[in-house]
C-alpha cells in the first residue's frame, strides 16, 4: 500500500482557510436574511408588547427582560437582545437576522479558539496540524445545515447566543489548564471560565448548564487533573465538586419533583417512558442530518416521527441504545490514542443531556445540535485530515472539500426556502407531508399574506390548507382556531363541523401550548372585536377545557378574561379569577386580576382585603407598580 506525502500548511494557510469559512458562511446565509417571522418568533417578539422597546430606561429594560412568554423559562439576556434590536430597527426581521447571523461567525471564531487550544494540547508536536484541524472543524460547523435554524430562526438566539458564553468560557478553562500545565498559573481564570461562562450562558438559555461537563470531558482526557509537576492537583477535584457535582443534584431533585411526575406530562402526547425510548433513535438521526445532510430530511419540524412504545417497538429503539451505548464505550477506550476523537464524541453525547433524556420537552429539533455537531465535526475531521506521510491522503482531502461543499450547497437551498414565508411553508409542507404543524405553518402563511382581505386570492388557499392541516391524524387545535379566526375576521359563518372537531380535541387530547394558545387567541380576537364569534361555542370550547384535571390556570384566566369582557357577566369572571389564585397563591399577575375583577364589580371591601394580604405574602408587590396602581388609596 503506498504512502503520499504531503506538506504541512502554513499558518497563514490556516488562517485563510478559517476566512474563507466565515465569508462563506456570510454568503450562503445571505438569501435567508430576507425572510420573515416564524412560528415561535410571534408569542416571544412580534405579538409581545414589553419586547417592543421604546425608551431605553430602567423600567422598560426591565419590563423586556421578564418579557419572556414561558412560565418558567425566563431568558432574560436573550429578550434584551430582542428588545433591543426592535429599539434599533423596529419589527422589521432583518435587523433581526443580522444579528443573529454576526453571532453565528462569532461563534465560529470562538470555537476554532476553543478546539485550537485543545487540538494543540493534543497535538503538541504537530501545532500546524492541530490548527487546521481546528480551522476545518470550526468552517463546517459554520457551514453545517444543521445549524441552519439556530441561526435563521429568530427565536433561535436563545441558542447561538448563550454559546457565546460557552464557548468562551470553554476556551478560557482550556487557556488556563494549559498555562497551569506549563508551571505557570491559572486556576482563577479556569474557574472564572467555568462559573462565569455557565452564569452568563445561562441568561439565555439553560444549554449553558452542560459547559462544566464539557469542561471536565477535557480535563479527563487532556489534563489528567495535574499540575506541572505530573502531580494530581486535588483543588481541581474541589472545584468540579462544586461547580458541577452539586449543581448536578440540584438538577436532579429537580427532574425529581418537577419532570418525573405525571402531572409533568399532561401537555405531552407521550409519555416520560415513550420519550426516553423515543430520543436515542433522534440523537442517531442528529448523526445522520449532520454529517450526510439532505435539504429533504432537514426541516423546521419534525413532529411526524413515531413515538417508541417498547424497546422493541419499533426494534430500532432497543438497537439505537445499543449503538450510543457503544459509541461512549468506544471513546472512552480510545481516548489516549485517539484523544479528540473521544472528546468529540462524548461531547457530542453529553450535549443531549437536557433535551435528550427526562425533560417533558418536545421530540425533535436541529437547533439541539449547535454544540454537538463541534463535537462530532471534531471527532470526523481530527480523523480525516491527513499528517505528513499519512495513507490516503489526497482521498483525505477529497473527502475533506466534499463534506464542505456539500455543507455549503444544502445550507444555500435552506436560505433559498427561506427568503420568503411564502417559499418556506410550501418547501416544508412538500419536505414533510406528513406533518400536522408543517401543514399548518402553511394556512397560517396564507392568512398572514391576505390581511384578512375578502378580496385576497390567498383567502381559497388559506381555507383549504387550513382544513387539510385540521383533518390530518395527530393534529392539534391550531389549524382549526385558523378556521375561526379566519371566518371571524371575514364575517362568515363558521361550520358546526369545525367547532364540534375544535371541541373533540379539547376533549380528548393533552392540553398542550398549542391547545391552550388556541383558546387564548380566538377569545382575545372577540374580546378585540377583531372577530364576531358565537358565545356559546367559545364558551363551550372553555368548558371542555376546564372539564380535564387537573385544570390549568392559563384557560381558567382566559375564561375570566372573556367573561368579563365579552360576556359582561361579573360574577363567573370574580369566580373565575378566584380559582385562579386558589391554585397559584404566588402568582401576582393573578392576584392583580383578582382585585381589578372585585373593584370592577364594586366588591372594594374585599379588594382592598386581598391587596394588603398580597403585600404580606408576596412581598415583590411593593416593587411592582402596576400592583402599587390598585392601593385603597387610589381608588375611593
Amino acid at each position: 500500500m503506498s504512502v503520499e506525502s504531503t506538506r504541512p500548511p502554513s499558518s497563514a494557510a490556516v488562517y485563510l482557510l478559517l476566512g474563507l469559512g466565515l465569508v462563506l458562511t456570510a454568503l450562503v446565509y445571505a438569501a435567508s436574511l430576507r425572510g420573515g417571522y416564524v412560528f415561535d418568533d410571534f408569542p416571544n417578539i412580534v405579538e409581545n408588547r414589553e419586547v417592543h422597546l421604546a425608551a431605553l430606561n430602567w423600567h422598560s429594560l426591565r419590563a423586556a427582560l421578564l418579557s419572556s412568554p414561558s412560565d418558567v423559562l425566563v431568558r432574560p439576556l436573550a429578550m434584551l437582545s430582542f428588545a433591543l434590536n426592535w429599539y434599533f430597527g423596529g419589527d422589521d426581521p432583518q435587523p433581526m437576522k443580522l444579528v443573529n447571523l454576526a453571532i453565528h461567525l462569532l461563534n465560529g471564531l470562538l470555537l476554532f479558539g476553543l478546539l485550537r487550544a485543545i487540538t494543540r494540547q493534543a497535538k503538541p508536536d504537530a501545532r500546524t496540524h492541530a490548527d487546521l484541524v481546528a480551522a476545518v472543524t470550526a468552517s463546517a460547523w459554520l457551514l453545517a445545515p444543521i445549524n441552519f435554524t439556530a441561526v435563521a430562526y429568530i427565536v433561535q438566539r436563545m441558542e447561538s447566543l448563550c454559546h457565546v458564553f460557552v464557548f468562551g468560557g470553554l476556551w478560557m478553562y482550556v487557556a488556563a489548564r494549559a498555562r497551569m500545565c506549563a508551571g505557570g498559573r491559572g486556576l482563577g481564570a479556569a474557574i472564572a471560565g467555568i462559573v462565569l461562562g455557565t452564569a452568563v450562558g445561562g441568561l439565555a438559555k439553560e444549554s449553558a448548564a452542560l459547559l462544566p461537563l464539557y469542561a471536565l470531558i477535557v480535563e479527563w482526557i487532556l489534563f489528567g487533573f495535574r499540575d506541572a509537576d505530573g502531580k494530581q492537583d486535588r483543588r481541581l477535584y474541589a472545584m468540579y465538586v462544586f461547580v458541577l457535582i452539586v449543581p448536578a443534584c440540584g438538577a436532579a431533585w429537580w427532574a425529581w419533583h418537577n419532570a418525573l411526575p405525571d402531572a409533568a406530562w399532561a401537555r405531552r402526547p407521550f409519555t416520560l417512558v415513550q420519550r426516553v425510548l423515543t430520543e436515542p433513535r433522534i440523537v442517531l438521526d442528529y448523526v445522520r442530518w449532520a454529517l450526510l445532510p439532505t435539504p429533504n430530511a432537514l426541516a423546521l419540524y419534525h413532529d411526524q416521527i413515531a413515538l417508541s412504545r417498547g424497546l422493541l417497538d419499533p426494534p430500532s429503539a432497543l438497537a439505537s441504545i445499543l449503538v450510543l451505548a457503544g459509541a461512549g464505550i468506544a471513546a472512552v477506550r480510545v481516548r489516549q490514542r485517539w484523544p479528540l476523537v473521544a472528546i468529540g464524541v462524548l461531547w457530542f453525547l453529553s450535549a443531549h443531556l437536557i433535551t435528550a433524556t427526562v425533560i417533558p420537552l418536545e421530540l425533535a429539533y436541529e437547533h439541539r445540535n449547535y454544540f454537538a455537531s463541534a463535537g462530532l465535526y471534531l471527532a470526523v475531521f481530527s480523523l480525516l485530515l491527513p499528517t505528513t506521510g499519512a495513507r490516503f491522503s489526497i482521498a483525505r482531502l477529497t473527502a475533506c472539500i466534499a463534506v464542505a461543499t456539500l455543507f455549503a450547497c444544502v445550507t444555500s437551498i435552506r436560505a433559498l426556502d427561506w427568503a420568503h414565508p411564502l417559499s418556506l411553508t410550501i418547501s416544508e409542507a412538500q419536505k414533510n407531508p406528513d406533518s400536522p404543524r408543517t401543514a399548518y405553518e402553511l394556512g397560517r402563511t396564507y392568512v398572514i399574506l391576505s390581511h384578512y382581505r375578502a378580496d385576497s386570492p390567498f383567502i381559497a388557499d388559506a381555507y383549504a390548507a387550513l382544513e387539510r392541516a385540521a383533518a390530518m391524524p395527530g393534529a392539534d387545535a391550531l389549524p382549526d382556531q385558523g378556521l375561526v379566526l379566519l371566518s371571524g375576521h371575514l364575517h362568515r359563518e363558521i361550520p358546526p363541523t369545525v367547532w364540534a372537531r375544535l371541541q373533540q380535541k379539547l376533549k380528548t387530547q393533552p392540553l398542550s401550548a398549542q391547545n391552550i394558545g388556541a383558546l387564548h387567541s380566538m377569545s382575545q380576537c372577540a374580546i378585540d372585536g377583531d372577530c364576531q364569534l358565537p358565545a356559546a361555542e367559545v364558551v363551550g370550547c372553555f368548558v371542555t377545557a376546564l372539564d380535564r384535571s387537573p385544570t390549568n390556570i392559563h384557560v381558567l384566566s382566559d375564561y375570566a378574561n372573556y367573561a368579563a369582557n365579552e360576556l359582561h357577566d361579573g360574577a363567573l369572571a370574580v369566580e373565575l379569577a378566584r380559582a385562579v389564585v386558589a391554585q397559584a397563591p404566588r402568582d401576582l399577575q393573578a392576584r392583580k386580576n383578582l382585585i381589578l375583577l372585585l373593584i370592577a364589580t364594586g366588591q372594594r371591601d374585599e379588594a382592598n382585603v386581598l391587596y394588603r394580604q398580597t403585600l404580606r405574602d408576596l412581598p415583590q408587590a411593593a416593587d411592582d407598580s402596576a400592583f402599587r396602581d390598585l392601593s385603597p388609596a387610589g381608588n375611593p
